[in-house]
């Protein structure tokens, strides 16, 4: 990541498809502003393809979305590098098995503790917020039963939405 190493330790900024009425581009721009991130034009083709994504994305789809609507050349490796900084901006998050990614819904200034739901039938992704204490509850049961000391919290959930039930 090009931007500022002490990245880790600054706050969460408003970044999702429309937290507090801010658009994932405007979130976006914030996000790599507070951590000293260039807002390079690869960095702003691969906004504007997650900003208007639908469903998780590839690495591939991204890569050709930006190559078949902007001028500017990028190479698959710099797509993975920017997609690895977001990642670690919090702007987006990568759904298993497929490794596709889709920008941010929630609100991790106020919450970090997500949920995505997957649907295996359609591929509709939903990502939720959860209660702090529900999930402490459970970190609080692997690192005692289990003697094991989480590090991130990342809860992804597959099954079946309302609509293919």
């Amino acid at each position: 990541m090009e931007c500022n190493k002490n990245h880790h330790q600054m706050a969460h900024v408003h970044h999702s498809g429309y937290c507090n009425g801010k658009l994932f581009k405007d979130a976006a721009f914030d996000a790599l502003k507070a951590a000293h991130c260039r807002i390079t034009r690869p960095r702003l083709a691969v906004i504007e393809c997650l900003a208007q994504a639908t469903v998780p994305l590839s690495p591939k789809n991204i890569y050709e979305y930006v190559l078949q609507n902007n001028d500017d050349k990028i190479d698959q490796v710099s797509v993975y590098r920017i997609l690895e900084t977001f990642i670690q901006l919090n702007l987006i998050h990568q759904v298993f098995p497929s490794g596709d990614y889709l920008p941010c819904t929630t609100s991790c200034e106020k919450n970090s503790n997500h949920i995505i739901l997957n649907c295996i039938h359609c591929g509709k992704v939903t990502e939720i917020d959860i209660d702090g204490n529900d999930i402490l509850k459970i970190y609080e049961y692997i690192k005692n039963k289990i003697y094991f000391l989480p590090a991130k919290n990342r809860i992804q959930i597959d099954g079946m939405c309302h609509s293919c039930q």
